[in-house]
């Protein structure tokens, strides 16, 4: 857990929310938001709200996302989603592969490996980048350095998200390295308690930790227009094509740390100014 000033992000978040008074509503599921000609209705599971303006913070780790074959591997082995796991006791006995080389699916094989047989399964060549540099952070540097500025439309933005992020930290390659960790390649299907990989190879395997990212969700938004047909969100810097709706902390909404604490709050800013134009101007 990166640490902001020496206080944990949870303990962050906690403390905002006593400072601002914001009066959030915890255990509450929005159903469906439609347009109405005032603004919008929002269901949830405690009642029904109305609003002129609705912001959607819901950011980018929405639905898991898990291999179609995963279906075909036998009720016998064990299977979580990176968001599902905990620690090593969730595992039965046997060894264990983790599908995906983000920097969750690398945390967890070093993590698992300490105690089982540990196999990673990637689909590009792995990229590593320390993470701390000089005592500091190295989304500290990134900050001071301007990198977490970079915009979406500019020469490094395009450049920097063809590259994607590299894992931080080196206990990864480390763990390869010395064998604690065997490195495959990309999973292509799987059937009963088999894995098969792109150089047509198998593995059996007892437990799957799949890290394989999520997909953004907004079935619940019952509104045309602002869905593309990639299932992507339509908007310029957050605002949608739908007077009123607007979205935060999508990755690189504006910038490259559009969805990350240290970067949120450009574009937060940027969309409170435009909700209070739209108001003046209604109300003048």
């Amino acid at each position: 857990m990166f640490i902001f000033n020496q206080i944990y992000v949870a303990d962050y978040l906690k403390l905002y929310l006593e400072l601002l008074e914001l009066p959030v509503q915890m255990d509450t599921e929005v159903l469906s938001v439609i347009k109405t000609e005032g603004g919008f209705c929002v269901e949830t599971t405690k009642g029904i709200f109305n609003a002129t303006n609705m912001v959607v913070a819901t950011g980018p780790f929405q639905k898991k996302r898990v291999p179609a074959f995963s279906n075909l591997l036998s009720g016998n082995i064990v299977q979580l989603h990176s968001s599902e796991y905990k620690n090593p006791s969730q595992l039965q006995k046997g060894n264990v592969l983790v599908v995906g080389g983000g920097n969750s699916g690398a945390q967890i094989a070093v993590e698992i490996a300490e105690e089982k047989e540990t196999y990673i399964a990637v689909s590009k060549k792995l990229s590593y980048f320390p993470l701390t540099i000089g005592g500091k952070s190295v989304f500290w540097w990134f900050d001071k350095l301007g990198i977490l500025k970079v915009t979406n439309t500019s020469f490094f933005g395009n450049i920097i998200r063809g590259k994607g992020d590299p894992v931080f930290g080196t206990e990864l390659r480390n763990a390869i390295k010395k064998g604690g960790i065997i490195l495959k390649g990309r999973v292509t299907s799987a059937l009963d308690s088999s894995i098969i990989f792109e150089d047509s190879t198998t593995l059996e395997v007892s437990n799957i930790i799949w890290a394989t990212g999520f997909q953004q969700e907004y079935e619940w938004l019952r509104m045309e227009d602002v869905i593309g047909n990639k299932k992507e969100i339509i908007h310029n810097r957050g605002g949608s094509p739908i007077k009123g709706l607007y979205f935060l902390g999508l990755p690189w909404q504006s910038r490259r740390g559009s969805s990350l604490l240290q970067g949120v709050g450009y574009d937060a800013e940027y969309i409170v100014e435009h909700i209070r134009r739209q108001n003046y101007e209604r109300d003048n």
